[in-house]
């Protein structure tokens, strides 16, 4: 039962204000409906009274502030003891013509009409704290018990009036977890056409509270059984969201919804709507994954259209940047690597979103595979280790980019050596993340050394006119010679190599860098050649793709004896070739070409090899081709051809 008691004293000296000036005062709305069911302190406050907007602003402008947010519909806000209460006056509205605002707004008397305009029964209770009495002409009290959300009158009036009351049925399904009455769920898909008409930024508003409901996933089922998950979301209605994917038997849209079903309740609002979209760039991509590549540009300018708020775009973006990304390690790990990794992973991730990752990854795996492939002793390890070993930062670290360019002697104008300042920088933070003792000024210092002496030794290789520059080379001169990679080294090989082209070909504008790098006929290695493409592109790339047969490989094998003794000796023999022929063999027989670049496909022992590497040369100088990108299997003879080239160029009659 509802008493005077129930309600803070702020409140009822607001109304017994209005009351002493000879108006009535009725608390209305969310506030009520909160009390009825027991919740404690109500955030949002609504008094009604027969007082007009003017008379409103006179009584509490002496002693309160007071602001005109809506004076044109009667509403004002009082401000008192930290609370924001709107007193709007009574009223009846004309005929709504736009399908959202009503033609013209008439000032009443009796408080019964007023609650006769208001959109659902459980927000159209009235109750008077003064003398404790209470309106209640639509049952909505009833409604509440009985956990029924249902329009006050005709649905399809209701609906007609206003398109925004489509979404706020829902919303607040979202926030009490009711159910809607059939009359008014029916009436819903009738009125598609005045929720059109009503601005995205009011649409979208509610859409995200109903998001942060403790209900979400109830409301999200209910608007994609009625239709007007579509009207939000017209993407999800495309037929690539509708097909079933290969091998799962599941649409994206399938997908998507499974995914949301099984969030928990407390899960993030930046999680919802991240499994909410994940399978948005599905469509403009054509891709056949289950989880598309994510496209930050298009993804971006679909929120921005949602009208998300920077941060908003920002915490959604990260969180499907990173949900792919495989587990930082499994529960049979050594200790060592646990820690190092859970660093690592940290700083890949950002800490703030491990909770959110964990979550995503295990929903979806649950959707996928019926189970969960994160057990609930991997996920408490991985949550208590990260409690234990947090990311390095560069803020972190004992000596800084200053200090590089004091040991290096560095002039930071040019572009080359404040790439390199990034990569030293870069090197020494996972250097330290692998194992954090190693952060002392001394030990850092040799690192630069052993990258001094990396760079003196690639560079003292170069001939005049064609460089070399080779991966596996500068691989082994990281790594002191022991024949095993360690998995921090991997990345800052490539980079290492990377840099070190781009300064051959910015010092010397007439020097050819050939770049004996990877094997980039691998089914995922186009990427890969894009990105080469893309960042070389000024330097005209030309790659150049070796095969090679059995029997050729064991040629190559004994060529590869001959060679300069710092390439001496591949890591591979004939028995890799064998191990890896039939792999090999479900490559694409023919490679995607990068857009920035040409590939030509070469046999390192056909019988025309020379003639085509002299035509090779011819093309290069014609064309200008500056960086040769070698490309093949680890035992196709890529440094065969790469020698073979190199001779021909330097040659004086090639022109």
């Amino acid at each position: 039962m509802l008493t005077k008691a129930r309600f803070p004293r702020s409140i009822i000296e607001v109304c017994q204000l209005l009351n002493h000036h000879g108006f009535q005062a009725f608390i209305v709305g969310g506030s009520i409906r909160d009390i009825i069911q027991g919740k404690p302190d109500p955030q949002d406050w609504d008094i009604t009274t027969d007082a007009k907007p003017s008379e409103v602003m006179k009584i509490f402008s002496k002693d309160f502030r007071v602001i005109p947010t809506g004076i044109k519909h009667g509403t004002v806000t009082v401000l008192y003891n930290k609370l924001s209460i709107e007193i709007t006056t009574y009223r009846i509205e004309g005929n709504y013509i736009d399908g959202r605002r009503p033609s013209k707004v008439t000032f009443v008397t009796d408080i019964k009409e007023d609650l006769a305009r208001r959109d659902l029964t459980i927000n159209a209770i009235a109750f008077n704290p003064i003398i404790e009495e209470l309106i209640d002409p639509f049952n909505g009290i009833d409604d509440i018990h009985a956990q029924i959300i249902r329009m006050v009158g005709d649905p399809n009036d209701r609906l007609q009036e206003d398109g925004l009351r489509l979404i706020r049925i829902f919303r607040f399904v979202a926030q009490l977890g009711f159910d809607i009455d059939t009359q008014t769920l029916t009436a819903v898909p009738h009125h598609f056409d005045i929720f059109s008409k009503v601005a995205k930024e009011r649409i979208y508003t509610e859409f995200q509270k109903l998001m942060k409901g403790a209900f979400f996933q109830k409301a999200i089922r209910l608007l994609g059984e009625n239709g007007l998950l579509y009207q939000l979301i017209p993407e999800f209605l495309h037929e690539e969201y509708n097909k079933k994917l290969p091998k799962i038997e599941l649409s994206r849209l399938d997908l998507t919804l499974g995914i949301l079903a099984l969030l928990s309740p407390e899960s993030s609002f930046r999680l919802r709507f991240a499994a909410l979209f994940h399978q948005l760039t599905a469509l403009p991509t054509r891709s056949t994954k289950f989880f598309p590549p994510f496209k930050e540009k298009i993804f971006q300018e679909f929120l921005k259209q949602m009208k998300f708020s920077n941060k908003q775009i920002t915490d959604i973006s990260h969180l499907l940047k990173i949900h792919m990304l495989r587990l930082p390690y499994s529960i049979e790990a050594e200790e060592e690597i646990k820690d190092y990794s859970i660093r690592k992973f940290q700083f890949q991730i950002r800490p703030e979103y491990l909770t959110d990752y964990l979550e995503f990854y295990n929903v979806k795996e649950q959707v996928l595979h019926k189970e969960a492939r994160l057990s609930e002793e991997l996920q408490l390890d991985i949550l208590t280790r990260a409690q234990k070993n947090p990311p390095i930062d560069l803020k972190d670290l004992v000596l800084n980019g200053d200090d590089i360019i004091e040991y290096f002697q560095l002039n930071k104008k040019l572009v080359s050596q404040r790439e390199f300042i990034g990569l030293c920088l870069k090197i020494i933070r996972e250097r330290v993340e692998v194992n954090p003792r190693t952060n002392q000024k001394r030990e850092l210092l040799e690192i630069f050394e052993h990258l001094n002496r990396i760079i003196s030794q690639c560079t003292e290789r170069i001939t005049r006119l064609v460089r070399i520059v080779s991966t596996d080379h500068i691989r082994k001169l990281y790594r002191n010679g022991s024949p095993e990679y360690l998995p921090w080294e991997n990345e800052h090989t490539y980079q290492l190599a990377f840099w070190l082209i781009l300064c051959l070909l910015r010092k010397d504008k007439s020097s050819i860098v050939i770049f004996d790098g990877t094997n980039f006929n691998m089914p995922g290695h186009p990427t890969h050649r894009e990105m080469l493409g893309k960042r070389f592109r000024k330097y005209l790339p030309l790659y150049i793709h070796s095969t090679a047969t059995e029997d050729e490989v064991k040629l190559n094998l004994q060529a590869r004896e001959q060679e300069k003794p710092s390439i001496k000796k591949s890591d591979a023999d004939i028995t890799v070739f064998r191990r890896y022929q039939e792999l090999l063999e479900s490559y694409p027989k023919v490679l995607s070409t990068p857009e920035w670049s040409e590939l030509i496909q070469i046999s390192t022992r056909n019988q025309n090899f020379l003639t085509m590497i002299q035509d090779l040369a011819i093309k290069i100088n014609q064309n200008r081709h500056r960086l040769i990108i070698m490309s093949g299997n680890v035992l196709s003879g890529k440094t065969h051809t790469s020698y073979a080239l190199q001779k021909q160029l330097e040659e004086p009659k090639v022109s």
